[in-house]
């Protein structure tokens, strides 16, 4: 099973960040590893710093009129689940105000499908799978050329 953590990075950090996305994910990584309480306490602060709340309610909204129209979509329990049995794809998502959690099986159709929907919102959300190793924006952000 596949494990994504997406996070709304300011938009100003986005685009300071673009194309260092690493130093995100070390960021994030070191978080996740703390174990120190006073660490793990900076961590937390800095992450405050360069991410906003997900507006939950929006989102929830946007998901359920963009993915009604599937048959094996449902929402409930405060979770969207979308399973496309064509290509044995599984993904269940879920909308916190910190982040969005997703996990996935089988194919990677059925998570796709909610990166494409939660990339119209934004282009500052950056997600990461721990277990692999990847991470990235859902839409790559444009650096600015400074002449």
């Amino acid at each position: 099973m596949r494990h994504y953590e997406m996070y709304f990075v300011k938009q100003h950090i986005a685009e300071q960040y673009a194309g260092k996305e690493h130093l995100l994910y070390q960021l994030f990584l070191e978080r996740k590893r703390a174990i120190q309480a006073d660490q793990k306490e900076l961590l937390e602060k800095q992450v405050a710093f360069i991410t906003d709340p997900v507006e939950e309610e929006e989102l929830n909204t946007c998901l359920v009129n963009e993915l009604g129209g599937f048959r094996t979509y449902e929402y409930k329990n405060e979770g969207h689940r979308l399973c496309i049995k064509q290509s044995k794809s599984d993904a269940s998502l879920f909308v916190r105000s910190e982040k969005i959690n997703i996990y996935a099986s089988g194919s990677n159709e059925a998570e796709t499908v909610f990166f494409e929907v939660i990339r119209k919102l934004t282009p500052s959300f950056f997600a990461i799978d721990f277990q692999s190793g990847r991470y990235g924006w859902l839409n790559p952000i444009k650096q600015q050329k400074l002449v």
